[in-house]
């Protein structure tokens, strides 16, 4: 008799339900993580150079520059950031991540007065309006400049 009410409960349209309903919850929750797992916003800095071209006399020089890459999945607006504690305004400047394939970059003239060692603060806010800091130190040592970048924090 057990039995018989067990197969008849099986059978029955609240099994049914309750299995849909177990299925929906089971696909949500998966659906989430997946969300945050690709829910990624990093910049990251390197070394680099620009050919900067003189207006009057035509020649060219090469000038070291920090370029910035947004290497999350989100696209990212960079507010301003803070040079050895100067501040310089960035005006919401777009930077599409590196995973839609785009190779833009924005970048941060290096010195060239003998100066050896720089700080630089990024900040910036992502599609949803998070908004983040990332810290930057160039060192120059040995006739080129290495470039550090620590993983981004929230910035409250």
């Amino acid at each position: 008799m057990i039995s018989s009410a067990f197969g008849d409960f099986l059978s029955s349209q609240l099994f049914a339900n309750l299995l849909l309903l177990f299925t929906a919850v089971t696909a949500l929750i998966i659906g989430y993580g997946q969300i945050q797992l690709n829910d990624v916003v990093e910049i990251y800095a390197t070394p680099d150079t620009k050919t900067v071209l003189n207006a009057t006399t035509g020649a060219s020089t090469i000038a070291a520059i920090i370029g910035l890459r947004s290497i999350g999945t989100r696209l990212i607006y960079l507010d301003k950031y803070v040079f050895n504690g100067s501040e310089y305004k960035t005006n919401g400047q777009v930077l599409p991540s590196t995973y839609s394939q785009s190779t833009g970059l924005y970048w941060i003239d290096l010195p060239t007065n003998g100066t050896n060692h720089v700080s630089i603060v990024v900040y910036y806010h992502d599609q949803s309006g998070r908004k983040w800091k990332s810290e930057i130190t160039a060192d120059f040592i040995e006739k080129s400049w290495k470039v550090s970048s620590l993983q981004r924090t929230a910035d409250k």
